[in-house]
């Protein structure tokens, strides 16, 4: 999966940003502290080479010095020449003493060995001249010289040997003291122009990516707050696209509001001004005497008047049912039923619509007792009744049946009707949804109806849906427990009533 910065959100970014900049000043640090290591050992070594020259230098010299005034001692007896011999002897003695303590890598201690056995070796001549220079002993004293002599070529040349490799070392140690130093500063150079590359960079990014987005988040809202459509949404999964996501809900919630409002003014447009528009017509004729009340055409519009007041009556009540299920304001008259007499009642009310059509309702119960509300579930059996009337040919069938399934009753209301296309078996329960008819008479209808049905099944702790192929028919059905769940008493119903309605708020 391709990494983009928009997938994260704004604490993992900043977490990336900071830990990508933590990484860099860790490897800064790491590696200046590492040429800092570089060189102070180069320094020690150049250092350690300078003191080994510097007592090498100091033990010849001294050991020149002491050879010195051995000679002039025994070439003119003058005490003062033994006073310097002694002294250099004593010095001779504390330079080797400094020498051994430096510390020294195995190659050179060996050389340093080799130069201290000489010098040691010499030290003991020395010694012994010392002792012998008063004696009468001229041919001893010639060849304590000359041994000295003998010693003291060794020593000089081990000595030379070793100082010039100290020497060429000390050297090469300053010519590495200096390509570190050159290191210390390109790193210490290098890493401040790339510490201002990286916050010029984060500064160019943050710019780019989330202060767009700001503004971008910024613009939604201000569309927002003018009633305008928010085209633009961001993209990825921080914090800044979940707000816009809520934003663009809000605004489709708005807009869905304003289209719900725009059907419910058009609905009460159509469906309010033309019953009142027959009713006052007819009360005007009945008024001016234009026809004989007693009259059969009087009669029959006295009817369509009824009948016109009547569809009023009904839409009032299913927008107050509505209003009185959203807000949770109405309670469950819970009783015990049997099955058959709410079809009977329910078959009684919406008889003369079928027999106007010659369709005929078939009644199959299974004769059971139920716990609910008789009058809501006549009710909701009446709406699917209508509904089957409306949309089934003349002269055809309605089966109502129901049945037993475990601890629920399932009610089931089929037709011989043409149907509905596929996809709106859900969307018929959505407020103000209407299967487009393909006549006047299945158009009629406020579109609340199987709302408020839902609603009431739901209410009861029910289920409700529809089955049909375009063409063969529909079969509306719900199920309801049979020994009741729903509660009658007025706090839990008003809770459980508020659940079982979320869908039409």
């Amino acid at each position: 999966m391709r990494f983009t910065p928009s997938k994260l959100s704004l604490s993992q970014q900043m977490t990336a940003v900071i830990g990508i900049a933590l990484a860099f000043q860790l490897a800064f640090v790491g590696t200046l502290a590492y040429a800092h290591h570089r060189l102070e050992i180069q320094l020690e070594e150049e250092a350690r080479s300078k003191k080994l020259v510097t007592a090498g230098n100091g033990l010849i010299s001294t050991l020149l010095r002491l050879a010195t005034h051995m000679g002039l001692y025994q070439f003119n007896k003058e005490e003062a020449f033994k006073r310097s011999f002694d002294s250099d002897l004593v010095d001779l003695t504390r330079r080797a003493e400094e020498l051994r303590s430096i510390p020294v890598d195995a190659k050179d201690q060996l050389e340093v060995n080799e130069m201290l056995k000489n010098f040691d070796q010499a030290l003991k001549l020395f010694k012994d001249v010392q002792n012998i220079f008063d004696s009468s002993d001229e041919e001893g004293k010639k060849f304590a010289v000359l041994q000295i002599s003998k010693q003291a070529r060794g020593l000089y040349k081990v000595n030379d040997e070793f100082l010039a490799r100290q020497e060429a070392k000390s050297v090469m140690h300053q010519k590495r003291e200096t390509e570190l130093r050159v290191w210390v500063n390109s790193i210490v150079y290098g890493g401040l122009t790339i510490n201002i590359v990286l916050v010029v960079g984060l500064l160019l990014y943050f710019n780019n990516r989330t202060t767009k987005r700001f503004n971008t988040l910024s613009k939604n809202i201000v569309s927002l707050g003018a009633g305008k459509n928010i085209p633009e949404h961001l993209d990825g999964a921080d914090e800044l696209a979940m707000l816009d996501d809520v934003v663009h809900a809000v605004s489709n919630a708005l807009q869905e509001a304003e289209r719900s409002k725009q059907e419910v003014l058009a609905m009460i447009t159509h469906d309010l001004r033309s019953p009142l528009t027959s009713l006052q017509l007819t009360l005007n004729l009945l008024a001016g005497g234009t026809m004989d009340n007693s009259s059969e055409k009087a009669r029959n519009m006295l009817s369509r008047a009824d009948s016109s007041v009547g569809k009023l009556i009904q839409l009032i009540n299913d927008l107050l049912d509505i209003d009185k299920i959203e807000s949770g304001r109405f309670n469950l008259d819970i009783q015990e039923v049997e099955d058959s007499s709410m079809i009977s009642q329910a078959t009684e009310l919406i008889q003369h619509s079928a027999d106007a059509r010659k369709i005929i309702i078939e009644s199959r119960p299974v004769n059971i007792d139920v716990h609910c509300d008789e009058e809501r579930i006549v009710r909701v059996i009446t709406n699917l009744l209508s509904n089957a009337i409306k949309f089934s040919p003349d002269e055809s069938k309605i089966v109502v049946a129901t049945s037993v399934e475990g601890s629920k009753i399932l009610f089931e209301v089929r037709d011989q009707g043409r149907g509905m296309p596929k996809g709106e078996e859900e969307k018929i329960f959505e407020r103000y949804h209407q299967v487009d008819g393909k006549n006047e008479a299945e158009k009629k209808g406020s579109g609340l109806g199987l709302t408020i049905c839902k609603a009431l099944i739901e209410a009861h702790g029910g289920t409700i849906g529809a089955t049909s192929k375009d063409g063969e028919g529909s079969t509306f059905w719900f199920r309801i427990p049979i020994g009741g769940s729903a509660k009658s008493t007025d706090a839990e119903s008003k809770k459980e009533q508020n659940q079982s309605v979320s869908s039409l708020t």
